[in-house]
């Protein structure tokens, strides 16, 4: 029997915590219990998941869809500098971008385009350049390279002696890459849409003999943490409880001279609405609070201006590389400390994690088996009916905000580094076929994760060492996505101390 143990958010001060039961199949059960029963059971938690942590050693392994997630190129500061023509030759030409665009079509609302977001970026700010162009033509060769087929149906291992069919690559010969078996979305962002655009380009340099639609239907709401409106009316006052927190205070004491230096050091570089542009997890303006006070640019407004400044040597005296490292270091840190908390996770990132996991959940039902097939004309028309239903490939543009809240809401490992311009995240749908069983009938599927080709494990689920797994099981993934979780008042000031919650796709304000 599995049995997973979802604990609540919970204080030392708290004597007692929810703790929920899932039995097989069941649905949850709450239940109330003390703190060191709670420990026990945890243990036991770890201990029953950790033997469903890896495949069978004498099964094989067949990809059988790859989700990418990425960032979208380098591009131009979202804050507007004073030095507009210099920002504007860094943009592509318009002959380019008809050339990358060509073959492709933008799928909007019948309402019409979404409402703009603060981090769009006006004139030439906040685009692709051509460097950025250029970096994403080069990820989509990367990915037609990793993901194409060879000419041989080997057998490779994933570096545990686990045996993947076709070298672990995801089109064959008999079902190759093509633009029917591939799905583009976006955010509704010149720079994101120009990005994958550029992918494509790298993907399909013979251009695609077949239309790519990217779908921007209402993506910009769910696609990114810190949408503008948020998705819940009660996540900015989430945002502003979590970021109150005694630790995250003092941390901001003691960086506030850093933050003052590095604003008084742009400030001549700064143009026209500057001050103006709000973005961020907890760092939005609110306007019905002003204040007299003299107040720093907002953390992620310092950290992207002084990313495009560096990059290309063009930062004010005053300020030196290890200042850039120290604003770039705080931002992600402040990122990942607000968004790892499970309530907020959910709130920004559930819509888009559970469309990743219904997504591999279809695709993993789609169990035909191609062995009575007579001859491969047949073959290649099933594979077409595949195609149909859910495609083999699918690719998201979105922005870094957006990898980080997906980092944080399916609980992986934290990467070493802020993910950089064409970063993306791969999510590989994985069948496991025991012995004798017919290609592409799965006896279940995995799902592994890597970031720009370093695999990031799951701190959710240990394998037999204890150690954050590298594969986890489908169904244990769409199960913890649906968890709920609870946000308790530090001090218990009223009755239940409970503050937040997360239940049934709502966030709860108690």
């Amino acid at each position: 029997w599995l049995i997973i143990i979802s604990i609540s958010t919970m204080t030392t001060q708290r004597p007692s915590a929810r703790i929920k039961l899932r039995l097989c199949a069941r649905r949850p059960i709450s239940i109330t219990m003390k703190s060191r029963t709670l420990c026990i059971l945890s243990t036991l938690c770890l201990a029953a998941s950790s033997s469903f942590s890896k495949p069978h050693p004498g099964s094989r392994l067949r990809l059988r869809q790859v989700l990418v997630v990425h960032r979208h190129g380098d591009r131009t500061p979202i804050t507007p500098m004073k030095d507009e023509g210099y920002w504007r030759n860094e943009l592509p030409e318009p002959n380019v971008l008809d050339g990358i665009a060509r073959g492709t079509s933008l799928v909007r609302p019948p309402e019409g385009g979404p409402r703009k977001h603060g981090a769009v970026g006006r004139g030439p700010f906040g685009q692709l350049t051509l460097r950025g162009l250029l970096q994403m033509i080069s990820l989509g060769e990367l990915l037609r390279e990793e993901l194409g087929h060879s000419h041989h149906e080997e057998e490779a291992d994933d570096g545990d002696h686990q045996p993947f069919v076709n070298r672990g690559r995801l089109f064959t010969p008999t079902k190759p890459l093509h633009p029917s078996r591939v799905r583009v979305m976006s955010t509704d962002f010149p720079r994101t849409i120009q990005s994958v655009q550029a992918l494509l380009t790298g993907l399909f340099p013979d251009a695609a003999d077949a239309p790519i639609e990217i779908d921007l239907q209402h993506t910009n709401s769910y696609f990114i943490p810190d949408p503008q409106p948020r998705q819940y009316k009660k996540q900015l006052a989430l945002e502003s409880h979590l970021s109150q927190r005694p630790h995250l205070a003092k941390k901001e004491d003691e960086l506030r001279e850093l933050a003052h230096r590095v604003t008084d050091a742009l400030d001549g570089h700064l143009g026209k609405g500057a001050k103006g542009v709000s973005f961020g997890i907890g760092e939005e303006k609110d306007a019905s609070s002003q204040t007299k006070t003299r107040q720093p640019l907002a953390w992620a407004q310092l950290a992207e201006i002084l990313i495009c400044l560096h990059s290309r040597e063009m930062l004010p005296p005053a300020l030196s590389e290890e200042d850039v490292q120290a604003v770039s270091n705080h931002v992600a840190w402040r990122w990942f400390e607000n968004l790892r908390h499970p309530v907020l996770a959910k709130s920004a990132m559930w819509k888009f994690a559970s469309r990743l996991v219904e997504n591999m959940q279809r695709k993993a039902e789609e169990q035909h088996d191609y062995s009575d097939e007579s001859n491969m004309e047949m073959m290649v028309e099933a594979y077409e009916r595949d195609c149909a239903e859910e495609p083999w490939l699918c690719i998201y543009s979105a922005h870094d905000s957006t990898l980080i809240g997906l980092l944080c809401v399916l609980q992986l490992e934290q990467p070493a580094e802020w993910p950089e311009y064409g970063s993306a995240l791969k999510v590989e749908l994985i069948g496991e076929e025991e012995d004798g069983s017919h290609p592409t009938k799965a006896s279940r599927h995995w799902v592994r994760f890597s970031l720009n080709g370093q695999v990031l494990r799951s701190t959710w689920l240990t394998d037999n060492n204890d150690e954050p797994a590298t594969m986890v099981p489908l169904n244990d993934l769409a199960d913890m996505i649906d968890s709920e979780h609870e946000l308790f008042e530090e001090d218990g000031a009223n009755d239940s101390g409970l503050k937040y919650s997360w239940k049934d796709g709502l966030l709860e304000e108690h």
